[in-house]
């Protein structure tokens, strides 16, 4: 559930379909994928899921994956 909403939150920011990101998406991956990008995606996440990401991570949160993991984190530590 939580890597269908942080694609979705991905693509929102690039404009395009879930569907339309690779299966890992990520700057290597993904045309357009900027450090501005990367921010977007960040403050999206915040908002989708009402967490708040240290933004000294956010340079190591380059992947879909990774944004994933951390994002699943973050939910739970809050939920507990």
């Amino acid at each position: 559930m939580v890597e269908q909403r942080v694609r979705a939150v991905i693509a929102a920011v690039f404009g395009i379909a879930p569907g339309e990101l690779p299966e890992r998406a990520s700057p290597e991956t993904v045309a357009g994928w900027s450090s501005l990008r990367q921010v977007r995606i960040m403050l999206a996440l915040e908002q989708e899921f009402g967490v708040e990401i240290d933004p000294n991570l956010i340079p190591a949160l380059t992947s879909d994956g990774a944004m994933t993991a951390f994002v699943a984190d973050l939910v739970a530590e809050n939920a507990a």
